[in-house]
């Protein structure tokens, strides 16, 4: 009768107990998840719900959570010449914690399994800053990449990265940057200008 009244939650606390046990079963330990820079299991299940990330094993027996993004720096060239570059400056959590990374590139977006690397990227941009318009995006490349992310200590990354370049227009030009609100923090982007 009680799983009757609430299969969404029983669905859910089912997918994170099983979630668990299959990083537990290779040897990871989750106990300082959702500390620090870590994100917390619920946050790696929704990427998987989400389509966003897939978990693997290698020919090793690890398991490897693997993404593929696009990340895009962002350009905006003022009137007079001087040219700016957007970085994302930091993560706010609601819990107080704050996050600094450097990503490389200005914005970055999961692609999800039904997306090209241009639309996820173009979804990302708006998204994130919260603009409108077109963007003029250009695609620069493609770099693969093992690495142990802090997101989720333990467990190891393998990322695809399209890479782009995009320039604002005046009117998408914000000179105070951009801040992203999500369920659970907010990302500041703050321009640099580029010096030649």
């Amino acid at each position: 009768d009680s799983l009757l009244k609430r299969p969404v939650e029983q669905t859910s606390n089912g997918a994170l107990q099983l979630l668990q046990q299959q990083l537990q079963s290779t040897g990871i330990d989750t106990s300082q998840w959702g500390a620090g820079q870590a994100k917390t299991l619920a946050n790696l299940q929704k990427e998987i719900e989400d389509g966003e990330t897939v978990l693997v094993t290698n020919e090793k027996g690890q398991l490897l959570r693997k993404v593929v993004v696009g990340g895009s720096n962002i350009y905006y060239i003022h009137p007079d010449g001087r040219k700016y570059r957007l970085k994302e400056e930091k993560q706010v959590f609601t819990d107080g914690r704050e996050r600094r990374r450097d990503l490389g590139q200005s914005v970055l977006e999961k692609m999800k399994s039904d997306e090209n690397p241009e639309n996820a990227m173009m979804r990302g941009i708006l998204e994130e800053l919260g603009i409108e318009g077109q963007i003029t995006l250009i695609e620069t490349g493609t770099e693969e990449q093992l690495f142990m992310s802090p997101s989720y200590p333990g467990l190891q990354s393998q990322s695809i990265r399209h890479k782009f370049e995009a320039t604002l227009n005046d009117k998408q030009f914000n000179p105070d940057g951009y801040i992203e609100q999500q369920a659970g923090k907010s990302t500041y982007f703050v321009w640099e200008e580029v010096k030649s």
